[in-house]
Parts: C-alpha cells; sequence; structure tokens
C-alpha cells in the first residue's frame, strides 16, 4: 500500500488548462555538457512530445521563445533529469541550472516562480505525509476508511492554503491543485477497492453503493481531457471489469490490445463517449503505438474510425508520426533550406533521383563517430543511382557551417540548413524531435516520402529501402551500431 501512495504523488504534476501562447525562456547553464540540451515537454495531452529543445551558448547561458499549447504543467529536463515548471502564456522566466544539482537547485525567477514553487512546496507536503500512511489502512472498513480519507484531504488542504498565503500563486493555480487533489482522493479509493479483499480475506467484498456515491461526488467528466491523471482513476477503476471481460473473450480475433480495450469500452454504457475516446487513446499510445509494431497502418486507421474527438485525432497523429513516421507520399521538397554559400534552395533540388535524406545536429551524441563512417559507405555504394541530402538541424547557421563542413566535406551529397533548429519547417514536417536524430527517410524521384524514419543506421529495414529505391543489392555485413541508443522519452519523475 505505501509503495501504491508513493507512486501517484507525482500526479499533482499533470493538470493543465486552456490559454497559452508564447512565453520565453532564459538562463545559464553552470557545470554542463556542450551536448546537453534543454527540453521542455507538455504533459497533460495524449501526445506527451517535447515542445521546445535548445541548447546553450559556449557562457551556458540561452534564451528561448517557446509557444505553449496552454496554460500548465510543463516537464523539464536536462542531462536525463526532470523537473518541472507551471507556465502560462506571456510568462518570462528565467532559470538558473547547476548539472551537477539539477533539479534539487534549480534557481527559477520571473513569472513562473509563485506558481511554480508553491506547487513544487506542495508536492514536498504530500509526499512526506503520504510516506507515513500505515498500509494497514486498507483493512479497515469503509466507513473508517472513508473518514480516513477525509482526514488526508482536510490535512492536506489545509496546508496548500498555508503554502498559497506565503508563495501568493494566482488564483486559477490554487483551483488546480484543489482538483487534482480531488483525484489523488480518488486514485487512493480505487486502490482499497482493489486491496481490500485480499488484506481482509473477504473474496466477496464488493464496493457499497455509499462508497461508489463518494467517488461520484468527486468524479467530473470535463477533467479526462487535460488530467492523465484521472484517466489513470478510471483506467484503475475499470481493471477488474476489463480482466474478467479478457478473460471471457480471449478466443476474439482482434489486431491490437487497443481494439480489444475498445470492444470492452463498448459494453459500458454509462461511460460518456469524450471519455471512451480519451481512454482509448490513452491505451493505444501506451500499448500499441510502438516503433516495431508492423501493425501501426491498421491500428491508426481503425482509431481514426473509432475516435471522434479532433483533438484527440491531432494528438494521436503527432504520436504516429513522432513513432513510425510521417505519411507515405508526403511532398516537402520545396519546404525552404539554405545551402553553405547561404543561397535559398530546397529538396526538389535533388528530384530526377530517389534521396536518401540524413537529419542530424552537431549535438547528437558519437553521431559522427558511429553513424557518419557507415554513411560514407552508402554514399559511395549507392551514389550513382541515389541522392543524399544532409539536412543540418543545429541552433544557429553558424554551427551548421561548421558542423557540414568538418564532417561532410568531400562526401558526395548537398548540405542544407533548415533554419531555427528544430523549431524550422522541415523539422515539423518531417515530425523530427531531438529523440529522433541521427535519421534517415528516403524520397522517390518526385520527392515525395517513400519509407518510414529510420533511428538505426544498420537496420536491415533501410538497407532494403536503400535497396528498393536504388535497384542495387547491398552486400550483407554485421550489424552496426544505433545512431541513438534509443527512441524513447525521458521517464517524467517527480522532482527529488
Amino acid at each position: 500500500m505505501k509503495k501504491y501512495f508513493l507512486l501517484f504523488l507525482f500526479s499533482i504534476l499533470l493538470l493543465s488548462c486552456s490559454k497559452g501562447g508564447k512565453i520565453t525562456i532564459s538562463g545559464n547553464v553552470k557545470n554542463g555538457s556542450p551536448l546537453e540540451r534543454i527540453e521542455l515537454i507538455e504533459a497533460s495531452g495524449v501526445a506527451t512530445l517535447p515542445i521546445s529543445n535548445f541548447g546553450v551558448d559556449a557562457k551556458g547561458n540561452f534564451s528561448q521563445n517557446v509557444e505553449i499549447p496552454k496554460d500548465g504543467i510543463y516537464v523539464l529536463t536536462y542531462g536525463g533529469r526532470n523537473s518541472f515548471l507551471y507556465l502560462k502564456g506571456g510568462n518570462k522566466v528565467n532559470l538558473q541550472i547547476d548539472a551537477m544539482m539539477f533539479p534539487a537547485d534549480l534557481k527559477i525567477s520571473g513569472d513562473a516562480k509563485a506558481n511554480t514553487e508553491y506547487i513544487k512546496e506542495g508536492q514536498e507536503f504530500i509526499n512526506q505525509y503520504m510516506s507515513k500512511i500505515n498500509p494497514s489502512v486498507v483493512s479497515k472498513g469503509e466507513d473508517e476508511f472513508l473518514k480516513e480519507l477525509d482526514k488526508y484531504k482536510a490535512d492536506i488542504t489545509k496546508k496548500l492554503e498555508e503554502i498559497a498565503k506565503t508563495k501568493k500563486p494566482d488564483s486559477d493555480v490554487v483551483k488546480f491543485n484543489k482538483r487534482e487533489l480531488d483525484v489523488t482522493m480518488l486514485l487512493i479509493s480505487t486502490q482499497y477497492e482493489n486491496m481490500h479483499s485480499k488484506a481482509t480475506n473477504n473474496p466477496n467484498y464488493k464496493a457499497s453503493a455509499k462508497y461508489l456515491d463518494y467517488q461520484k461526488k468527486l468524479e467530473n467528466d470535463d477533467y479526462v481531457a487535460d488530467m492523465p491523471t484521472y484517466r489513470t482513476y478510471l483506467l484503475n477503476k475499470l481493471s477488474t471489469s476489463l480482466q474478467k471481460y479478457f478473460e471471457a473473450n480471449k478466443n476474439i480475433m482482434v489486431n491490437s490490445n487497443t481494439e480489444m480495450f475498445s470492444k470492452f469500452l463498448d459494453t459500458q454504457k454509462d461511460i460518456s463517449d469524450k471519455t471512451k475516446d480519451y481512454l482509448l487513446a490513452t491505451v493505444a499510445s501506451q500499448y500499441d503505438i510502438q516503433p516495431n509494431n508492423p501493425k501501426i497502418p491498421e491500428l491508426i486507421k481503425f482509431l481514426d474510425t473509432k475516435i471522434k474527438n479532433a483533438d484527440i485525432k491531432a494528438d494521436l497523429k503527432k504520436v504516429e508520426e513522432a513513432v513510425y513516421g510521417i505519411k507515405m507520399g508526403a511532398d516537402y521538397s520545396k519546404t525552404k533550406l539554405l545551402k553553405q554559400d547561404g543561397k535559398n534552395s530546397s529538396l526538389a533540388e535533388m528530384k530526377g533521383k530517389p534521396t536518401a535524406v540524413f537529419f542530424y545536429a552537431s549535438w547528437n551524441p558519437y553521431f559522427n563517430e558511429n553513424a557518419v563512417p557507415v554513411l560514407k559507405e552508402m554514399v559511395k555504394f549507392y551514389g550513382a543511382k541515389i541522392n543524399f541530402a544532409f539536412v543540418n538541424l543545429d541552433d544557429t547557421k553558424d554551427q551548421f557551417m561548421k558542423t557540414s563542413k568538418a564532417v561532410f566535406s568531400g562526401v558526395k551529397g548537398v548540405s542544407f540548413y533548415g533554419e531555427g533548429g528544430l523549431n524550422s519547417e522541415i523539422a515539423k514536417q518531417f515530425a523530427i524531435y531531438g529523440f529522433k536524430m541521427p535519421s534517415f527517410v528516403i524520397l522517390d524521384k518526385d520527392g515525395k516520402v517513400m519509407s518510414k524514419n529510420f533511428l538505426n543506421i544498420g537496420d536491415p529495414a533501410l538497407v532494403d529501402a536503400l535497396n528498393k529505391a536504388s535497384g542495387l543489392q547491398a552486400p550483407t555485413a554485421a550489424p552496426v551500431p544505433q545512431m541513438i541508443p534509443q527512441m524513447q522519452q525521458p521517464a517524467v519523475e517527480p522532482a527529488k
């Protein structure tokens, strides 16, 4: 029980509201590595993807304008570790980061200071409070347990009010914490349901009408869109019924866990269509939309038919593109790029032959040591039949000039720069994120996409794609290292 309580403590971080807009983040990183990047991740939607990725200058300084989709909690990552900020459209935020001490020693000033510190201090209190709860509480009767829940909520509410008087957060942030606290109580209540029968050796235990009524008073269908923790609560609440459904229908032929879950949701008449859409999208993104799933096209087609909510559809499209790649046949060959001579150009100049597009940046770990030697051999073998385009996504044009000349001098191919790096139009069109570089994508002779994104330069499927595009047959060889360790987002953990 104690272990579970500690698992949901980060729930207070994952709610957001509307509005959003442009913000400015500036500051300094000391004791950092020139290859490390600062990333902001929007954590409340179905697509928990980075919205910004940027580096620092030689002195560790940074300044970045970022468009946030909504006001709320954003995960801040650096060096594989996470903290959070509460951001609102129009905010100007200054961060002082010591890479050796991050996130414990993160110093915030500017517009986000009061709201973030209010939430952080509240979280720390909840962590301490919940860690002291006796696991045997699940053995108590329902009435006693509900009294315990009321006490937890009253104690936490009192402390949050005290913190609010000191930190003076915005009123909407105070409301945000109150709603999140309700969800925390709901999460605890479902664990009681799931654990009480075992704790009391009573296999016949079933939650009473009074207990369910307690939950109904805290439930709010509006929470499902912006609160991942509320979706977690609903999935926990459905877990027993879902397991029984799976066991009873294990012989049904489906293409994915998502389809099976969808069939189960069809039997739940008291759940709104909106909630069903969010739960289905959550399960799909967590379990089935994976890089190595060969049935991604079928799954996406199914979700597009089943889900009606436009916002969810847009989020799932982002996930699909991030994980699998953009749609076959898409044509972004006319998007403006810069060449080393400073002249405007585009991938359209490569038309006439298939083109292998290599997206990279100087800050990609070990790409020069691992990927580039193999890339050069590819150019030698396929260069007569395939064009090679090296698209740099560094933060500045100057860095592009230095890197491209140093790495690709003498290599047959054309070096381009997407102005703005990961914020460039070309990066957005090809769904390129920091965790997706370096990577390959193959265009046909007309400049249209004819392959998924390849993150491993040793991927046999990449060789097959190059063979198909060129009409050549590359000799087989031992596997080579991946261009990047893994295509995976950092786990979102609470600040220590």
